[in-house]
């Protein structure tokens, strides 16, 4: 039984000293590879870290200046409206103040034409009544020198109407 004993337990020191060197050997991986690499590993964990901050600080910064940039936007539309609207009310101003001396100046010229036409009309009818006068006159001095036979008076009358046609 001893050659069993022999084969299951081969070499208990060579176990012992393998377990051993198996512990410092997991020790110094830990102590001196696995804590900087951990120390790596969490170094780069920060610096993702920080840089994802960062990244969605500057993507708020980007959507406040966007706003920003659309409330002028906005903002100088409004304006450039109420620049056109002045400009539109303004140039309407200017054409109802042209129309309006336009108006004043054409009531003016035919305010003078009218009188200038009455004044022709009552210098027309003054020199016609004096023509009328004149002829009066003039028969009346035939008659007064002349007594008028019915044939003269005809021709009288004949004449004078002519002399009136020709006025």
């Amino acid at each position: 039984m001893e050659e069993v004993l022999h084969i299951l337990n081969p070499m208990t020191s060579t176990m012992f000293w393998s377990i051993v060197v198996f512990v410092i050997l997991v020790i110094v991986l830990w102590r001196f590879v696995l804590k900087p690499v951990n120390n790596m590993i969490k170094k780069r964990q920060d610096e993702i870290r920080e840089n994802i901050d960062n990244a969605d600080r500057q993507n708020e910064e980007a959507a406040k200046y966007l706003e920003e940039q659309k409330a002028n936007i906005e903002k100088s539309r409004q304006e450039a409206k109420k620049i056109i609207d002045e400009g539109k009310d303004a140039a309407r101003k200017i054409k109802e103040e042209i129309e309006a001396k336009a108006g004043e100046k054409s009531r003016a010229m035919i305010d003078d034409a009218l009188s200038e036409i009455r004044t022709e009309k009552e210098r027309s009818l003054s020199e016609v009544k004096n023509e009328i006068i004149e002829i009066a006159l003039a028969a009346s001095e035939k008659i007064v020198s002349k007594s008028l036979s019915e044939e003269e008076h005809k021709k009288l009358i004949e004449d004078s109407l002519k002399e009136l046609g020709k006025v």
